[in-house]
């Protein structure tokens, strides 16, 4: 009698993040020995990737824990097939798209070698949809995000609202997130924040400097006006805010006890989406151990191996890096 065994391996993953963006990117990141303005420039080498907020970070958790993130994002129909083919090629990378119509938006990143300098160049907002059509894409959207939550740890939302989208799908989605009682951290501003916090409470909003002071009517603070600012904010939301600053120490606030994380010090080679990558560091780590400093500490770090990389989100190295 002969046996034959079967071994199957059970591959368990650790967290399960979904990433919403409502502003995919079809970025072009342009590398240069030194650029000057008004004169005709020559790149070193170049490369196309799909981004945007959400999904950089969602390329970073991948790199994680690979299979622990999915993207969902609308993607314009007149130029998907592109955008879809640099996503399905990118092997961190794992995105549902919700086709609408109009355009997916472009980027182009200049990188001054010499300088160390990173200049974005973005095109306006491409979707571009009749009120019904747009109803259309929202309501399917919000049932994906219902369908996706059931199965996820947390929702990461992330990005501009085109301005082809209703002014409350930014609460409708994260409303959506908080009655399937999941985390969740938003990086976004203005009134999309303000108009979320009318309807629910994320537990983590991060936000950079400026964001927050245009956002919370917070401005020409001193640091330590900036820190009591953050502190009062996230006392009164009883959450958690984090606030990076480029190249200043990072402030945060939980519930109203301060924290302060500073930057690792690194010769950056392309600076684009280190807030994207601080974030899933913050929000990977967050949910594994539930400790503010830890999770600043992460994301700090994970956020200088971004800015020492040329991909858009990314804590690894690529062949174009040299």
């Amino acid at each position: 009698m002969i046996c034959t065994l079967s071994f199957f391996i059970v591959i368990y993953i650790t967290m399960k993040i979904l990433c919403v963006c409502l502003s995919a990117t079809i970025q072009r990141t342009i590398r240069f020995t030194s650029f000057s303005v008004d004169k005709v420039n020559r790149s070193q080498n170049w490369r196309e990737d799909a981004s945007g907020k959400a999904l950089n970070a969602a390329r970073v958790l991948n790199q994680i824990e690979p299979g622990c993130s999915v993207a969902l994002c609308p993607v314009g129909n007149t130029n998907a097939e592109r955008f879809m083919l640099l996503a399905s090629n990118d092997s961190d990378l794992y995105v549902t798209p919700i086709y609408v119509e109009g355009s997916t938006r472009e980027c182009w990143t200049l990188l001054d070698t010499q300088k160390s300098s990173t200049t974005e160049v973005i095109t306006d907002e491409a979707h571009n949809f009749t009120h019904l059509a747009g109803a259309e894409a929202e309501l399917k959207l919000l049932e994906f995000v219902r369908k996706y939550m059931i199965s996820f740890d947390a929702l990461l939302f992330a990005g501009s609202r085109p301005a082809a989208w209703s002014a409350n799908i930014c609460a409708r989605i994260c409303d959506v997130a908080q009655k399937a009682n999941k985390l969740i951290l938003a990086d976004f501003r203005g009134d999309d924040l303000l108009g979320a916090l009318k309807l629910c409470t994320p537990q983590i909003i991060k936000i950079n400097e400026e964001e927050f002071c245009q956002t919370f009517g917070e401005l020409f603070l001193t640091e330590e006006e900036l820190e009591s600012a953050i502190a009062k904010k996230s006392e009164e939301l009883q959450n958690i805010i984090v606030v990076t600053r480029g190249e200043k120490d990072t402030l945060a606030a939980e519930k109203g006890t301060s924290y302060r994380c500073p930057i690792e010090k690194t010769v950056p080679l392309n600076t684009t989406a280190c807030g994207d990558t601080f974030s899933a560091g913050f929000l990977y780590d967050y949910l594994l151990n539930k400790n503010i400093e830890s999770a600043l500490k992460v994301g700090t770090h994970y956020a200088s191996l971004n800015a020492s990389t040329i991909v858009p989100g990314s804590i690894r190295q690529f062949g174009d890096e040299a």
